[in-house]
């Protein structure tokens, strides 16, 4: 049996304004980082609903830089193109696999700053040693 079409509701009769679409959308694309909800999601059956696939399209447009800049949580984006892909939407059902990405994540939290030091001083030491050939041939 097809089901009828669903009513799409205005910001008016929402009675919400242009900013609190912005941070409730804000809000939820923010809630993408985190692979447990996106597990509970998918367990929910939300990634069985066209409606809500076409809303994660939709949400595509905070890939843009104007609106980036206000995300705290970038792995978010990163998700939010997963999301796109039925095969990753079908595997984020399995908890294990939903918590093996979490796990990657902290242990890319953890190493972040010490890698970016290490990063950091490695091109430090690289720098004089590229301006020493290059005082040797002015």
């Amino acid at each position: 049996m097809q089901q009828p079409a669903r009513r799409t509701w205005t910001d008016q009769e929402l009675a919400i304004n242009g900013f609190e679409r912005f941070a409730l959308e804000l809000e939820f694309v923010q809630c993408l980082a985190n692979p447990l909800y996106i597990n509970w999601l998918a367990t929910k059956q939300y990634f069985d609903n066209a409606a809500f696939l076409n809303y994660l399209k939709y949400l595509q447009y905070w890939k843009q830089p104007a609106y980036a800049v206000h995300i705290t949580y970038p792995h978010c984006l990163f998700f939010l193109d997963l999301l796109q892909d039925a095969d990753f939407r079908a595997a984020i059902k399995d908890f294990s696999y939903a918590e093996h990405i979490r796990q990657a994540q902290d242990s890319f939290f953890r190493n972040f700053h010490s890698n970016r030091v290490a990063e950091a001083e490695g091109k430090a030491a690289a720098v004089p040693a590229a301006d020493a050939g290059g005082d040797a041939m002015a």
